[in-house]
């Protein structure tokens, strides 16, 4: 008969199942109005690749526009960018050294004598003039931006080194606006940082990106973000794109310094980027590309494609890059998306704090269970421990630190649904008392205990999936707020929750084999085989490539084979199951139960181990926040029918093999 204690806590897992079951309803129905990819180029691209090729700019703009880019993005003028428009004169102090000889003997010159370290930059317009004494005054200091007396309103004489007037963002012409306007495109501002800037200077920044009308959003220029390093000018950048509610881009793998300050100010407003760097494209085939973006839409909720031209071909580049931009738009309307300006995800469901605290009475609960189950507590430590985590969790919210608890509990959910699955499910994998001797002997009779074995083995299998989903539920669910899914909060202990449950597992099965005691000093006195260093280093070869291939990023590259195996995967089924999950995990889990039923206990215990991969390699699936939702449950769908087929083969042949091995005996 259960205990009273643990039905309680069966109760409260339930009813936390309960209410994450509405807030990843919500969550979907969220996802899956959030479809729309903004197609964006930069204008300074567009006229690189038009220069290069001898094109209009005009005729290109046509043509891409036909092709599914909706966006045009603007970079602020720089000195170069005016010299080549043909919008200034510019002479760096090198320059001017050469020409001194020969303009001081030309009126007006004739008195003309440049100061070390300064440059001349005449304009062929006042408006241009204005603008660029502005943004350099405030950029370098009035005492090094002085008008040059006989050119008035038109030249500008300044100090500083080339490589820092290269560098500073000059404001954006409005010829530049109008034209991607009057061309039916969205514009996007790209604003440059500069190091010293104030509230004024991004005010001012702000009042100029207002002259250029409505635009689609921002996306920060360079390494920093406007305002940074300044924590409260980072906090006036996003006041003032929420004052004026324009969209910004957080650019992946980039790591602008500051945008995180802002993006935790104004995460309604935040939009994931993908882009392929220059030197990428310069290596990079187009189908790769092509597969590159779409993933990034439908598994990481990008939603603004920030397209970068082929700058090489052996054809027409222009006819290749509008090939190469039709392909994205007709890949992503095929995989369910439209093209336009991106759509903003900006809903939270976990507004009502008792929601929080009914997901972590969950998470609470499931641990007191393990803990029971290893240590076999009382009912008041169970009911100490339960009123302990509700305490220490109040604490917290009333501290104001919502997104420690909600991380801090995730990262126990990660540790104790896995752990929890093996171990309440031990008698699957431990003998016990319901092997009786004739199951063995009748293995060499007939098929009678094939069929057991594998009834036996789907029933471990399934509960052990079971009680894992219900951990991944609560993850989703604690989680699925807009800044974990947009990725400005992350899941925290990636490394820990691929490694911990492992040992755990291992640990805990040590006690109940040594009926509750360690053992440790009796095994140190046995004699090392040959076989147990074998076994050692093979676990710590596999641990190591183990841990260093989860998360993002690894040191290891990924083999060919392994790479051809994953893109027909993801063609095939959508959502491209873990490699770690269906070929190792979930195949080694199955083995163990079979050798547990046919009384095998060599290396049963490591194959456990590895067999741990698979539910915890399914939690992770949903630590991703920035995945959809329904997404996750594809890939974990599809994970648990390939690694249950491969498993449900490797059982049947290593039970022929036992069985052939056996009646030879």
């Amino acid at each position: 008969m259960l205990k009273k204690s643990y039905s309680i806590m069966v109760f409260f897992i339930i009813i936390s199942l309960l209410v994450a079951g509405v807030i990843v309803f919500h969550r979907s129905y969220l996802e899956n109005n959030f479809k729309q990819v903004e197609m964006v180029m930069s204008l300074n691209e567009l006229r690189e690749l038009s220069y290069q090729e001898g094109r209009d700019e005009i005729e290109l703009l046509a043509k891409i526009k036909k092709s599914g880019i909706n966006s045009i993005a603007i970079h602020e003028d720089t000195l170069e960018s005016l010299v080549i428009s043909g919008k200034i004169l510019y002479f760096s102090n090198q320059e001017l050294n050469k020409l001194n000889f020969f303009l001081t003997s030309i009126d007006p010159f004739e008195k003309f004598k440049p100061s070390p370290g300064e440059a001349y930059i005449i304009c062929n317009d006042k408006n241009d003039y204005f603008r660029l004494k502005e943004n350099l005054q405030r950029q370098l200091g009035e005492d090094l931006v002085r008008d040059i007396g006989f050119l008035p309103n038109l030249g500008l004489k300044v100090k500083g080194s080339e490589d820092k007037l290269a560098k500073l963002g000059l404001g954006f012409r409005e010829e530049d606006v109008k034209m991607i306007k009057n061309n039916g495109f969205q514009v996007i501002l790209r604003l440059k940082n500069f190091s010293q800037i104030n509230k004024q200077d991004i005010d001012f920044k702000f009042s100029e990106s207002e002259k250029t009308g409505k635009i689609s959003g921002i996306i920060f220029e360079g390494e920093t973000v406007l305002g940074y390093p300044s924590k409260e000018n980072l906090i006036h950048t996003a006041a003032l794109l929420k004052t004026k509610d324009y969209p910004f881009g957080i650019i992946e793998f980039a790591d602008q310094k500051g945008i995180e300050t802002i993006a935790q100010q104004a995460s309604g407003l935040a939009v994931r980027v993908h882009s392929i760097t220059k030197e990428e494209m310069e290596i990079i085939s187009k189908q790769k590309a092509t597969e590159r973006w779409i993933r990034a839409a439908k598994e990481r909720k990008v939603r603004i494609f920030y397209i970068k031209p082929f700058m090489k071909s052996d054809s027409n580049l222009i006819e290749e890059n509008l090939a190469y931009i039709k392909t994205i738009t007709e890949e992503l309307k095929a995989s369910g998306f439209k093209t336009g300006q991106a759509s903003i995800l900006s809903a939270n469901y976990q507004e009502p704090k008792i929601f929080i605290l009914l997901l972590i009475l969950g998470v609470i609960s499931a641990g007191i269970i393990l803990l029971k189950n290893t240590f076999n507590l009382k009912n008041y430590q169970e009911y100490s421990l339960l009123i302990l985590g509700i305490l220490f969790s109040l604490m917290l919210l009333f501290f104001n630190q919502k997104i420690l608890l909600i991380k801090l509990m995730a990262l126990l959910a990660a540790l104790i649904f896995p752990t929890l699955a093996v171990i309440s499910n031990q008698k699957y994998f431990l003998e016990n008392d319901n092997f009786r001797l004739k199951d063995i002997q009748n293995i060499s009779k007939n098929n009678l205990s094939f069929t057991k074995m594998i009834k036996k083995v789907l029933c471990g299998f399934f509960k052990v999936i079971l009680i894992t989903l219900t951990g991944a539920l609560l993850i989703a669910a604690l989680l699925s707020n807009s800044k974990f899914m947009l990725g400005i909060e992350q899941f925290s202990g990636i490394k820990i929750s691929y490694l911990l449950p492992l040992l755990l597992v291992l640990a805990i099965i040590w006690l109940k084999v040594n009926k509750g005691k360690l053992m440790i000093l009796e095994n140190m006195k046995k004699p090392i085989l040959i076989e147990h260093v074998v076994i050692i280093l093979f676990f710590a070869v596999f641990l190591v490539i183990y841990i260093s291939r989860s998360g993002n990023f690894s040191f290891l590259p990924v083999l060919g084979i392994e790479e051809k195996i994953r893109i027909f995967l993801e063609k095939t089924l959508i959502a491209r199951p873990r490699n770690k999950e269906f070929l190792i995990g979930y195949p080694a889990l199955l083995l163990a139960m079979s050798m547990n039923f046919l009384k095998i206990k060599e290396f049963k215990i490591p194959i456990i181990i590895i067999g741990v991969i698979g539910p915890v390699t399914l939690i992770n699936t949903f630590c991703h926040l920035h995945t959809p939702f329904l997404f996750s449950m594809l890939r974990t769908f599809n994970g648990i029918w390939l690694g249950l087929a491969l498993g449900l083969v490797a059982v049947t042949i290593f039970y022929y093999l036992v069985k052939t091995f056996r009646e030879n005996i």
